[in-house]
């Protein structure tokens, strides 16, 4: 089976721009931007969405898991991306989502 590649087109100014700016100066905040990466990078395939599939009891741990980061990490970047409007929490045939906004397929 051939492998299927995605391409994440990050804008040249992505590492100065203010929210992100604000997000590496919190403790932890590299490795949180790190999960934002790693969420842009997971959603490409479902076109800039995470889906809520229940084979965790809640979206973060189903993500930490997808992603191999520690639960409190995900939740609190999500939270943060939330507030900044980064990403959307919504619900989209029925199932628990995250839009990542910014993508470009």
């Amino acid at each position: 089976m051939a492998k299927k590649y995605y391409w994440l087109k990050l804008m040249g100014d992505f590492f100065t721009q203010p929210k992100i700016k604000k997000l590496r100066k919190i403790a932890g905040g590299d490795t949180y931007t790190i999960i934002y990466l790693k969420l842009q990078l997971s959603s490409l395939k479902n076109d800039g969405k995470l889906f809520f599939e229940g084979i965790e009891e809640n979206i973060f741990k189903e993500i930490a898991l997808d992603i191999d980061e520690k639960v409190e990490n995900v939740k609190f970047t999500i939270e943060y991306l939330c507030k900044q409007k980064l990403i959307v929490k919504s619900v989209l045939e029925e199932k628990e989502c995250l839009i990542i906004k910014n993508i470009i397929i």
